[in-house]
Parts: structure tokens; sequence; C-alpha cells
């Protein structure tokens, strides 16, 4: 039933939770979510120079911000080999596979290594309610295939540079029958397709679901676009929440998780590695500018999330924040936080956040899930990993007004043995489309009794060269 006011969503039904039980992600500086996790945990930022087999940075790079058709940024969080690509595996052909955008390239190779990750043969998925959301953005490389390729007229560019086959790949590779689509909400895309595919398991229309993004750069074109929007960090730096807070660093990244409700993944005896307990999406409306923040959107956003979903801000122990750096972007982003935090009552500066962006740069369609899988390991370890580059606090950002404070430092999380942990994760895009969930515990399970003697371990790979 819907307030009396008419006002707000519908405060009836709670929808049961979700279990997160595969993820795979490939980050800056880190090939599998092993390393992102020691990266984080050491407080390492892998952002460098843009390197010389995406574009020849000194011919397009220029401190200036009013040189024409220049970029006053040369950095980036890149990732190490995105080209390689096993073609023969993911049953294409090296010429596809060269005219295909390496993005979905991507892609598919994290859905793999997620299912993989919760103990499924890819095999075993044939025919199965279980869909894709896919988070993606930008794609340059069709313009790069133009620029170079003697083979930029074939039907394989339309097919391989087309965001819907990015998804729906993925669906004809591992033969799925649930709900396929390519989400893009700009840097919240990720987040907005974990909440949707969220959305799947509790209408019926899936049993499983594969939810992720990915973004890669692979020319100038974007870097340019964004340095004259006045969006880039000119000293090449993400720090969210500093008073020297100048921008942001683009970066890129490919990340996926795959989902079920908690109730059938214990049923099925799935590894749980945590649960999402609430989430919403909303936009932000009219604001002063097409691609300014709203602070009253994301108040909204948070407080109608919690209200749905009977979660008390109380019972927050980190918030993994958008926190891009930007002077205008993280202090409406507290200040939201605030407004929904305040109320309850929590001591000043008890409530860490952070945002990994410090760590990896802004990893725009992948940059949701980024944040999950850093909440994630708040989990699983108890301790929140600092946030680099936080030396002064920005004083627009209103940390004296609610109970939250940067974790400059590594902190350590108290349990009062009443509930489990929990944490939150927001993610807003260019595009005005906001994201937020709260993450928290898998439910403790008994621990499987040991195999006696030897376990065989069966290992195959092809011989066939990568492309």
């Amino acid at each position: 039933s819907a307030p009396a006011d008419g006002s707000g969503p519908p405060s009836g039904r709670v929808h049961e939770p979700v279990a997160v039980i595969g993820c795979s992600a490939r980050f800056p500086g880190a090939d599998d979510l092993d390393a992102f996790r020691r990266l984080l945990h050491e407080g390492a930022d892998t952002v460098a120079e843009v390197p010389r087999d995406r574009w020849p940075v000194e011919r397009w790079y220029d401190p200036d911000p009013a040189a024409p058709g220049r970029s006053l940024s040369r950095w980036g969080g890149m990732l190490r080999d995105a080209a390689d690509f096993d073609a023969g595996l993911f049953r294409m052909t090296r010429r596809e596979a060269e005219l295909t955008d390496p993005q979905a390239r991507l892609f598919l190779q994290e859905c793999r290594r997620a299912v993989e990750n919760a103990g499924y043969a890819p095999s075993s998925l044939a025919g199965s309610r279980c869909g894709v959301y896919a988070g993606v953005m930008l794609n340059d490389y069709a313009l790069r295939v133009e620029r170079s390729s003697p083979h930029h007229r074939m039907p394989q560019v339309m097919q391989g540079n087309s965001q819907s086959i990015l998804a729906a790949r993925v669906a004809y590779l591992l033969d799925l029958a649930g709900p396929v689509a390519s989400v893009d909400t700009a840097c919240s895309s990720s987040l907005v397709a974990l909440h949707l595919a969220c959305q799947a398991l509790w209408l019926g229309e899936a049993d499983m679901m594969l939810a992720g993004g990915v973004t890669l750069y692979t020319t100038e074109i974007p870097y340019v676009y964004m340095s004259k929007a006045g969006m880039l960090s000119p000293t090449g730096r993400c720090r969210p929440f500093d008073a020297s807070a100048d921008g942001f660093v683009p970066a890129e990244g490919s990340a996926v998780v795959l989902l079920k409700t908690l109730r059938r993944a214990l049923a099925d005896g799935d590894p749980v590695q945590a649960v999402i307990r609430a989430s919403g999406v909303n936009h932000d409306g009219a604001t002063n500018g097409l691609t300014a923040p709203s602070r009253r959107a994301q108040t909204a956003l948070v407080e109608e999330t919690y209200r749905r979903f009977g979660v008390d801000p109380a019972g927050i122990d980190y918030v993994e924040c958008h926190g891009t750096g930007t002077p205008l972007g993280d202090p409406i982003e507290l200040a939201a936080l605030n407004a929904v935090f305040a109320p309850a009552g929590l001591p000043a500066g008890s409530v860490p956040v952070g945002s990994v962006k410090a760590n990896v740069g802004h990893t725009s369609a992948a940059a949701g899930l980024a944040g999950v899988f850093k909440a994630m390991d708040v989990l699983t370890t108890g301790r929140v990993p600092a946030t680099p580059h936080f030396r002064r606090a920005n004083p627009r950002v209103p940390f004296a007004e609610g109970p939250f404070r940067v974790a400059d430092r590594p902190v350590e999380l108290v349990r009062d043995g009443s509930r489990p942990w929990r944490v939150a994760v927001s993610s807003f895009g260019l595009s005005g489309t906001n994201a937020h969930v709260v993450l928290e515990e898998p439910p403790p399970v008994p621990a499987p009794a040991p195999v006696p003697g030897p376990v065989l371990v069966v290992l195959s790979a092809h011989e066939h060269a990568l492309l």
C-alpha cells in the first residue's frame, strides 16, 4: 500500500535477500580479486601514465585546459594485457575477435570466471533461467578499427561493437534463457545492472543472474571530451574528500557477480560470499546542469531504499562512497548521507567512509562493482582499508554535521553480536541515475568435513596461441 500522502514508494513487501555466489574482476594493477584485495590492504595507487599501446600521449596531452583537441590528463588506471584473448575457447575466429570490442572480450572472460568461481562448469548453465545485465558506456574501439584495420567494413565490426551484442554474446556462448540487456547509465552502470539483476530474481524472471560492468579506453577521444568538460584531474590523482581534490582519473575494469536468492543458494549448497540486503535506483531530475549531482535525489534514494527494505542507518558499519574526488560531488554526497544518518544518533566520527577510486582511479561503467568488491572485503576481514591521498578534509564537505570520517588509516570494525556486519555502496552516474546497495555478511554455514586422503585435481587448456 502507498503512503497516505501518496508520496514515496510502496511501504509493504520487503524483498528477500540475494546472495553473491560467484565473482570475478580485473582492475588496474590486479588481474584477479585476490590481487585487488592485496592492493587495497597495501593502500596502493595503481594510476600511471597512459601506455603507448593505447595512444601516443605526447601528441594528445597539453597541460593548458584551453588547448583545442587536447587532454590535460596523461594518466589513467589501465589494465595490463587487456587485448589478450583465447578466441577458440569462446568459439570465435581470430578475425572476429580482432574486430570485436575488447570490452566485450573482457566481459566474456569475467562472466566465465565468475561462473567457475561459484563452482559451476560453464556448460552446466546451458538452457537455464540465468540472465545477464552488463553495464557498459563508451565504445571507442570502432573508431580504432576504422582508423587502422583493413577489415573495417566487415559485418563483424558491427556485431562486435554493438553494446546490445556485448551482453547477448554471453548468453549465446553459455546458452542462457534468462533476461539479457546492456545497461548504460554512465558511471553507475554496473551498480544499476546489479539492482536490475536483483529485481529479475525477485520477480521470478530468472533463477540466476550475471551482472557487472566493463570499461576500456582504446583511443584518446574520451579523454579529450572529459578534459574539455572539466572532469579530469590535472595532477593525475583521485583524492576523495580531500582539500586538494581537483577531479578524477579515468580507469578501466571488468567485474562480474553471479547471483541467486539467498534461500535458493543455501538450499543448493552454493558458496555465499556476501548478501545483498537492499538496493535502489533513482534519478536526479532537473538540477542546475545536465550532469550536476543532486543532494535531494541522493538523500531520497538512501532514505527510500532503507525504508523499503527495513534497514536501520544505525546498523551500517561502513559506506563505500561514489567519491570521485571532485570539489562539487564530494560535498553533495556527504551532505546527502548526513541527512539520512544524522537522525539515527550515531556518534561523530563513528562511521568510516572511503572510495576505491583513490586506489585504482574511476573505473567508469565498472565503478559500482569495484566499490562492491571493496565492501565485500570489508565484510570478510572486518577491516576497512585506508583511502590513499587523504591529508586534509575538503572544508566544503560537512563532516561535522554527521557521523562520518574518512578512513585515512585502516579501521577495525567492532562486532556487538546482535547483527551481522553491514556496509553500503553508492554509485552516481553522469546521466543522473543513482544507485545504492546494502551488503551484509553471509550467514554462517558448517565447515565441510575434511576429505581423507589425496584429491584428484584435473587441469586442461587449449594448446594453440592466444590472440
